[in-house]
């Protein structure tokens, strides 16, 4: 297996000194004289613990080399792994100016290339947007004349890297994940990461491409929310330290994979009640927490998203199944789904909902106020028997994640060949079939 590496900074050469490392013939690609040179001698052009010694070690062993000669590197490899930069420009766009370079250069190189043991395999590692990897192979079909799955192919493989800690994390990453089609190339893939111990994940392309941003987005949110805390808590005496500390110390919600589920928008008598209360209280002391103060407007712009889908189906009569803010409770305060019915309504749409935790006979106190305050004709909209419920209603549109709406739609809504509207993950497998079509997560 020979590999070519294109781009020598930080993810290059990590990738490609360790790749050499393991016994693989690696030839490093970089248009940059001081980098090349660099690692001639046996030094990383940039600076992380351990990789130097690694570079001299491959280097003296002859299992890494490297050079400006792109056809050359190409012409003597069967993949390639695409570690260039994905800079900033000034309006905040990334620019994959150096990724397509590198496809013009291997689509002109292939199409020279004599003697395919296999397919040529074309593996970005660079951190680029959703859609990347089609362009780049629409360039080098172009280039090479060559045919995508039959003559290359190229798949997404993000990096999960920390400066400070690579060699470790290339080592031993939470997973390896492909972006890949192909059967056949995925097999390759495989083999060429055996010697890491962690789990292979393949999927869709755009979804790998997609992780990346996702994994840098949140960190980058994780570091903020702290820091915004921290401001709060220096502002009021407090020692956002010990605050943070005792925080992560709740590994069950806190710092787990709860809250983490697409879904629908939150509510109830807690989330909105305590994100409004600290940020009316950093207003007050004039500090500027955009994070927090803007969550709250993030969750409704959530909901006016899910109704402009809603909207866009022409459909006569629309049934919500869920009232309640979330699954497992009657409590109906600020929650999300009333918030939907009353905008629907207000859109002058007829309205029918069904949630099996809401009874009329049986609302009482704050619910019942909380009720009569938001959806005056509450009476003529709740359905208590599921089977009224279905033969009033055209589509469907879920917003609690009860498995019991799931039975009861497979159940009484297949006749109608009902639209779905799944918002909470109710059919995580569900697409379309003859009888319904769902849109959703």
């Amino acid at each position: 297996m020979k590999i070519a590496v294109f781009g020598l900074g930080y993810i290059g050469i990590i990738s490609a000194a360790c790749l050499a490392e393991q016994g693989y013939k690696v030839i490093g690609v970089d248009p940059d004289d001081v980098k090349l040179e660099s690692v001639k001698k046996g030094k990383s052009p940039v600076i992380e613990p351990f990789i130097n010694e690694i570079v001299s070690k491959v280097i003296k062993l002859g299992h890494l080399e490297v050079t400006k000669d792109y056809d050359y590197a190409v012409k003597n490899t069967n993949i390639a792994l695409i570690c260039v930069g994905t800079p900033s420009l000034e309006n905040g766009q990334v620019d994959l100016s150096f990724i397509f370079d590198t496809a013009r250069q291997i689509g002109d190189s292939l199409k020279n290339k004599n003697n395919f043991e296999r397919e040529y395999l074309i593996l970005i590692r660079s951190t680029s947007l959703p859609g990347t990897v089609d362009k780049y192979a629409d360039i080098i079909q172009k280039h090479s004349g060559l045919k995508l799955k039959h003559d290359f192919d190229v798949i997404s493989n993000p990096e999960f890297l920390r400066e400070g800690n690579a060699i470790n994390d290339f080592y031993n990453p939470p997973y390896t994940l492909i972006g890949c089609e192909c059967k056949k190339s995925e097999s390759i893939i495989r083999q060429m990461y055996s010697f890491i111990e962690a789990p292979f994940i393949v999927t869709k392309i755009k979804t790998a491409e997609m992780l990346k941003y996702v994994n840098n987005t949140f960190h980058a949110l994780k570091v903020g929310f702290a820091n915004e805390i921290a401001r709060f808590c220096k502002k009021n005496g407090i020692d956002s330290r010990e605050v943070m500390n005792i925080f992560i110390m709740d590994k069950k919600l806190n710092i787990s994979e709860y809250y983490l589920r697409p879904g629908f928008a939150f509510g109830g008598s807690c989330l909105p009640k305590d994100v409004k209360a600290l940020s009316y209280e950093s207003k007050s002391i004039q500090l500027d927490l955009p994070i927090i103060q803007n969550i709250v407007d993030s969750n409704q712009n959530h909901i006016e998203w899910a109704l402009e889908l809603i909207l866009k189906e022409k459909v006569e009569t629309i049934g919500v199944m869920g009232l309640t803010f979330k699954n497992g409770t009657d409590d109906l305060r600020e929650s999300p789904s009333i918030m939907l019915v009353k905008k629907l309504i207000e859109n002058e749409k007829k309205v029918f909902v069904f949630d099996r935790n809401i009874k009329i006979s049986k609302l009482i106190d704050q619910n019942k106020k909380y009720l009569e305050e938001q959806l005056k004709d509450y009476s003529k909209i709740l359905v208590d028997n599921p089977e009224h419920f279905f033969k009033k209603i055209d589509m469907v549109v879920i917003t609690n994640r009860d498995n019991e709406y799931r039975e009861l739609i497979m159940n009484l809504g297949n006749e109608k060949k009902l639209k779905i509207f799944d918002f909470v993950n109710l059919f995580p497998d569900f697409k379309s079939s003859d009888l319904m079509e769902g849109i959703g997560w």
